[in-house]
């Protein structure tokens, strides 16, 4: 049992590292302490001295190394998110009973926990960090009516489903509370979804550009990205040293939406791993066992 505790500590001690190292350090996390991380849930995990707990913990740190990998190169995701991501699925497998409460685990991976609740985190947190600072920009400038439609079915969608819970699968107060809250925070994003990306961005040429930078896309209309990768072989949303070297070479002097003021992942993933090891997984404060998995697969994809 104090093992375990360790490894509940261990899990929010890295979270909290690598979201310090995202927010004081420029998003930059060292590559030595990200395969540190790796080594160190490596250990933890062998530490279990069962065969099948370390195949599952290594055959779940591979596929979430693997999407996270992926997800990177196609610019949708920092490279040092993935490798925390990995280690913290390394370092405590399988979710244990929350510190506070008596949510079910059904046995599942604590990655699968972390994931619902870092989503959530974001859901609420960036709404809550961009919104109150965007005070003299003009909103008629950055919403239109179509934003407006998404975000009244949204709702509407969200406060049917509420409802349903609530009647037919009797979810507590507490479950109530936080589905209005992803709906609140979910609803807010779409309307705001062009104001809050102008305020994460930076207007920047390749002087500016670093290795692992994402080009705002949803910026750019089609014809403008199609340009730039005729004139500049390789541009892509991820911003690459070979995307670099190659516009310095041609001398491109054109400026790119970038995101250079975007909140971490880090930030969520540490708040994620918070809720995961307190509460244990939040889709069990929202529906029974039998009813969550489908709904957590729904609130991930809407996510």
């Amino acid at each position: 049992m104090d093992l375990l505790y360790f490894r509940i500590a261990s899990v929010v001690v890295i979270a909290l590292i690598y979201m310090l190292f995202d927010v004081f350090n420029r998003r930059n996390v060292p590559s030595l302490f990200a395969y540190a991380t790796i080594a160190y849930g490596v250990a933890l995990t062998v530490l279990y001295l069962n065969f099948r707990i370390i195949l599952l913990s290594s055959l779940i740190a591979i596929a979430v190394m693997g999407f996270g990998y992926f997800a990177y190169k196609i610019g949708q995701l920092g490279l040092g998110d993935a490798f925390e991501l990995a280690a913290l699925s390394l370092v405590l497998p399988l979710q244990p009973k929350g510190l506070i409460g008596n949510l079910p685990t059904l046995g599942l991976p604590f990655e699968f926990s972390l994931l619902v609740c870092m989503g959530i985190a974001a859901l609420i947190l960036v709404p809550l960090y961009y919104i109150p600072k965007s005070k003299g920009m003009k909103v008629k400038h950055y919403v239109d009516s179509g934003d407006a439609v998404k975000a009244v079915t949204m709702a509407a969608v969200y406060l049917v489903f509420i409802i349903f819970m609530v009647l037919e699968v009797k979810i507590s107060i507490y479950g109530t509370v936080l589905l209005l809250a992803v709906m609140a925070g979910s609803v807010s994003i779409i309307v705001f979804e062009r104001k809050i990306t102008y305020m994460m961005v930076d207007m920047v040429d390749f002087r500016k550009f670093e290795e692992g930078d994402i080009i705002a896309f949803n910026l750019m209309d089609r014809e403008e990205i199609e340009q730039s990768r005729k004139k500049v072989a390789g541009f892509d949303r991820l911003v690459t040293r070979e995307l670099i070297a190659e516009m310095k070479r041609k001398d491109i002097r054109k400026k790119y939406p970038v995101y250079k003021r975007a909140v971490p992942l880090a930030v969520p993933i540490f708040a994620g791993a918070v809720l995961s090891v307190v509460f244990g997984n939040l889709i069990f404060l929202i529906a029974p066992a039998g009813f969550a998995l489908p709904v957590a697969s729904y609130m991930i994809s809407a996510i």
